[in-house]
């Protein structure tokens, strides 16, 4: 069976011997395109926002996403609905998807109420999940919200803490923001320590098509469990990874959210590389350990290496490797948002817009010598970004689309 595809390669085709030189490490992991036959257990959490702002085509879009997911599932699967305002209701207690009907009824019945309890929602969530929790299946909490969280836990170190320890715990969490009000910054921190997936929604048509999507990945997924550990050569050392937290110890290792069919997934690593003699020269080894859904969650490890010419036919100005700078730039471009946003956030329109203006000019000048979607897409949204740097145009919305937009950069997720 076709396993995960690693790609490896420097923003430098050559390096220059006899100098101590910055480079990029462009790690690539493809998955293969395929259908699943036996696609694994879903055990699923719905848990949805009823506070009083839901009310109307907020929440009537929620239903009809969920029973739209429910219908989806089969009988093998399980499922639970949970609803929070201020009190936190259960409205189908975890069981087997085996009555599609009265499960998409209880949901109907769902009505908006009062205030946010947002950990209280999460936390019965994650007790139904639990209770037909099984290793060799995905568990999921899916959370939707439209606002602060202002009942029962808070602060959001502690929310997010909370996330981690389910991840911790093999329940994963996805999170979706829906309007103007919520706070963008904690759900995506949640996701990410929940090793789900975070969306933002701007207006309540979107709702189904974005459970439609998180859905279809959830019975797509190939692998789980991805740990990525690059060994660094003598001379060699990595000095920040883009993109996704790090541990360092026996080399560096990176932990890797679920890679579904089709993806792929980049990595950036910084390196510094002493001073080479000419000749051929190993830079670093990679490995990667991964649980294969197709075959039962059976632990794969690959290996993979990275040699590099050191030559002083390269000249002064080493050849470059367009596609790794490519990807460089469009980190940067992530980076360059979330810079912009906290100036913004700060009242310094002006220096937002310089840190944009800058990355915008670079984007602009490798679109004229590289032809590419996702540059072009870039720089349109560096253009509209501009837009928003102005008291009169800084909003909720824009701060969120602007949020989101770097978010699925860094993570390599596509626009929808």
């Amino acid at each position: 069976m076709e396993q995960i595809k690693i790609d490896l390669a420097l923003d430098k085709i050559y390096l220059l011997p006899g100098n101590k030189q910055v480079a990029y490490l462009m790690v690539k992991l493809t998955a293969p395109e395929q259908f699943v036959k036996e696609r694994p257990v879903q055990n699923l959490s719905f848990v949805i926002d009823r506070s009083g702002s839901m009310s109307g085509e907020k929440l009537d879009y929620t239903k009809k996403a969920v029973a739209f997911a429910v219908g989806h599932l089969s009988p093998q699967d399980y499922c639970s609905v949970v609803a929070f305002d201020d009190m936190v209701t259960m409205i189908a207690s975890s069981h087997r998807v085996e009555n599609k009907d009265a499960l998409k009824m209880a949901v109907e019945s769902i009505y908006a109420g009062g205030s946010t309890n947002l950990s209280g929602g999460m936390l019965l969530g994650l007790r139904e999940v639990k209770l037909a929790h099984k290793e060799k299946q995905i568990n999921r909490v899916l959370l939707l919200t439209d606002g602060m969280a202002n009942v029962g836990f808070t602060d959001h170190s502690t929310l997010v803490e909370k996330a981690r320890e389910m991840a911790a715990g093999g329940v994963n969490l996805s999170t979706f923001g829906l309007g103007e009000d919520f706070e963008e910054d904690l759900l995506q921190a949640m996701a990410e320590a929940g090793g789900g997936n975070f969306y933002y929604i701007e207006t309540p048509d979107q709702i189904p098509g974005i459970f439609d999507q998180e859905l279809t990945e959830l019975l797509s997924i190939v692998a789980q469990n991805l740990s990525v550990n690059v060994k660094p050569g003598q001379g060699v050392s990595v000095t920040g990874v883009r993109g996704y937290p790090f541990t360092t110890g026996e080399g560096v290792t990176v932990n890797l959210p679920d890679i579904y069919s089709g993806e792929t997934k980049i990595l950036l690593l910084e390196l510094v590389i002493s001073p080479l003699t000419e000749g051929i020269h190993k830079l670093l080894s990679v490995e990667l350990d991964y649980a294969d859904v197709r075959e039962n969650l059976a632990l794969v490890n690959l290996k993979a290496e990275l040699s590099v010419n050191a030559s002083a036919e390269a000249g002064d100005s080493p050849n470059e490797n367009v596609e790794v700078i490519k990807q460089v730039e469009l980190f940067r471009c992530a980076q360059a948002k979330e810079e912009a946003i906290r100036l913004a956030d700060r009242g310094d329109f002006e220096a937002s817009r310089l840190v944009l203006e800058e990355q915008l000019c670079k984007m602009q000048s490798l679109g004229a010598c590289l032809s590419c979607s996702d540059i072009n897409l870039e720089v349109n949204e560096l253009r509209e970004n501009l837009l928003y740097m102005t008291e009169d145009s800084y909003d909720k919305a824009s701060r969120k689309k602007m949020s989101f937009n770097a978010y699925q950069r860094k993570k390599g997720r596509g626009r929808k």
